[in-house]
């Protein structure tokens, strides 16, 4: 579980870190605001609502759907690629050979070891094509990769953590604007590091770093969005 878990973990991370931060953006910016003056009551609950879930539900789809469409277009390209360098191992085969040489010898083999490996790699043709596709074409293989999962990682990931920000205006509908935007704020510290823990957990990283890393990229957005909202005061 663990391991199949890890598969997605960047579309986790990903679409974790965008929506606490594009939803706390929307929360922080009307903030920044209002709070920026003594008329606090301006920060409309109902407002943040409207632009905070419309900003959950369209960027989630958005990225979900971003990231469905990307994995299929980089599949689509190696497939397409993958034909081509299968075309010149059968009408290019000495040239083909040649280059295998001389990748290899740039890794560090000897001329002749190079000039057998390049025959042996001849009679295994999908090894062979494995080998062009990484070093000749430098393309990684992403045939293994589902786009339908990918994108649904991102998009529930998105929800999930992007939901976090909206808590203390979903959970009251008024109340002292001031106090609420606070218990938000907690709400993204507290998504951010269980980002950050996340990360620790599933590969294994210095638990230090995953969370310091990961609490300052999205506290530094989080905080420039509320500046940015102080610049719109009435």
């Amino acid at each position: 579980m663990k391991e199949k878990f890890a598969e997605y973990f960047k579309e986790v991370i990903y679409g974790g870190i965008d929506g606490i931060v594009t939803t706390f953006a929307v929360v922080a910016g009307f903030a920044g605001a209002a709070l920026s003056n003594d008329q606090t009551t301006q920060l409309s609950f109902a407002i943040v609502l409207l632009f905070g879930l419309a900003n959950l539900f369209a960027d989630a789809a958005s990225m979900g759907l971003g990231n469905f469409l990307s994995v299929r277009s980089e599949k689509d390209l190696y497939r397409v690629t993958r034909d081509k360098e299968r075309k010149a191992i059968v009408e290019n085969l000495e040239k083909e050979k040649s280059d295998t040489e001389r990748i290899l010898m740039s890794k560090g083999f000897t001329a002749t070891d190079a000039a057998t490996l390049a025959s042996v790699y001849q009679h295994n043709e999908e090894y062979w094509l494995d080998f062009m596709m990484h070093h000749k074409q430098e393309m990684s293989d992403p045939r293994g990769e589902n786009e339908v999962y990918t994108g649904l990682a991102t998009f529930i990931s998105f929800m999930v953590f992007g939901s976090i920000p909206l808590m203390p205006f979903i959970l009251q509908e008024s109340g002292d604007p001031s106090t609420t935007f606070f218990y938000s704020s907690v709400g993204t510290f507290i998504a951010l590091v269980a980002l950050g823990l996340l990360k620790w957990r599933v590969i294994g990283a210095k638990f230090k770093a995953s969370l310091i890393e990961v609490v300052a990229v999205g506290g530094t957005a989080a905080v420039l969005a509320y500046f940015v909202g102080t610049f719109f005061a009435l």
